[in-house]
């Protein structure tokens, strides 16, 4: 299954190439630099550090899982853990479209990813805390996960992508999760790639009756990448819940792409995304919910937010709604503006040093997004990767 699955997508990666800025879904973003480049498949051991969040770790170096580095062997009934490599899901790949050259690429050619089931009435509190490490100049890394709740299930998993400095290679990763009926996955990337990297990857979610999806996404790393996040709601009762924040600065170009399909009646969609950007960054922001005719009391929000540090930055929002229901409760809405002065001087009126006021409204802007995160490791270690970025920019 797996093989012919391969066989499909090279086919289709080689048929349709990567796509290009005439194309409307990426207009804003110019991917020529990947394009171009030859990637190699070379392997070795990470060097790099990383922080374990919690006791369940799983850590991919270069590419690879390394058990040794790794710590999920006590593991629960009910839980399921490992490569996918190893572990056959008739699922995997059903969900993610061929037709992108991203997917398509990823499909074709992944050399390895987690695999983690949780079934029927399990209830796993502790994260799961999948660690991507990046150190090879030059290679392509890609990367295919799997995640799958049962019935009135739950998990939290936390990926993390992790670069060295200086290092110019290619994350190219896709994450399927399935939530059955009355499941609840909480969902958490932290992307903190090289700064010279590039960085793809697409998330699909399909929901069940009364299940739960939520994602959280925060960007830090890569010269160049983009986010794709797609949810399926089928079942009523559902729920998406879909937030970001995007730290970009120099000449950063991130892109992020969101399609919610409601398909059926009373299911909520709730998308919160916000970007702060120095330098001479880019960002692209790109939000479409679809309400299908069936769809009735839906109730689906959208919300992009940006504040500019520079006026070198630059951002391009395109927040989109698609109805075809008429008993339905949806709103979106953009902004993008620089740091309110007159905020700044009442700090400043108050003893506040400009630079440590600057620091503190900015952090409040991301706040809205970080009072998001439910999980109390996820949170902590965010917060402090966002206050030393606000550290960064600020001297």
């Amino acid at each position: 299954m797996l093989n012919e699955l391969r066989n499909k997508a090279e086919t289709a990666f080689k048929a349709n190439g990567f796509p290009t800025t005439k194309e409307e879904l990426w207009r804003f973003t110019d991917v020529s630099r990947v394009a171009s480049a030859e990637f190699s498949n070379d392997w070795k051991t990470s060097d790099l550090e990383f922080q374990p969040l919690d006791k369940i770790t799983v850590v991919f170096e270069n590419g690879k899982l390394s058990r040794e580095k790794s710590n999920f062997d006590d593991l629960p009934k009910g839980v399921c853990i490992g490569s996918i490599l190893d572990l056959v899901d008739p699922r995997i790949g059903t969900l993610a479209d061929a037709q992108s050259a991203f997917v398509s690429s990823n499909t074709a050619y992944f050399s390895d990813g987690a695999f983690i089931e949780v079934t029927d009435g399990t209830k796993f509190e502790t994260p799961i805390h999948l660690v991507f490490l990046a150190d090879v100049d030059g290679a392509a890394f890609h990367l295919r996960n799997f995640i799958s709740a049962g019935v009135d299930s739950e998990v939290t998993v936390i990926e993390e992508y992790i670069g060295q400095s200086g290092a110019t290679y290619w994350t190219n990763v896709v994450t399927e999760a399935f939530v059955a009926d009355q499941g609840f996955v909480d969902h958490y990337k932290v992307q903190r790639e090289s700064a010279t990297s590039f960085h793809f990857q697409t998330l699909e979610a399909h929901l069940g009756t009364g299940s739960v999806f939520s994602n959280h996404a925060v960007t830090f790393g890569s010269a160049l990448g983009r986010n794709d996040i797609r949810g399926k709601l089928t079942g009523e009762e559902g729920e998406a819940i879909c937030n970001g924040l995007y730290l970009l600065k120099d000449k950063q170009h991130f892109d992020t792409h969101m399609f919610m399909d409601h398909a059926v009646p009373k299911c909520n969609s709730h998308e919160l995304y916000k970007g702060i950007l120095d330098d001479k960054s880019r960002a692209v922001f790109c939000g479409r919910i679809l309400v299908q005719e069936d769809a009735q009391e839906t109730d689906a929000i959208q919300s992009n937010g940006n504040l500019l540090l520079s006026r070198g930055a630059k951002v391009n929002t395109l927040p989109q709604l698609e109805i075809y229901a008429d008993d339905v409760k949806c709103t979106h809405g953009a902004t993008i503006g620089e740091l309110d002065e007159v905020g700044l001087y009442y700090l400043q009126t108050r003893g506040i040093d400009p630079v440590k006021g600057r620091a503190m409204l900015t952090f409040a802007f991301a706040n809205e997004v970080l009072d998001e995160v439910k999980c109390k490791v996820a949170k902590a270690y965010i917060e402090g990767l966002v206050h030393e970025w606000l550290e960064q920019v600020e001297k």
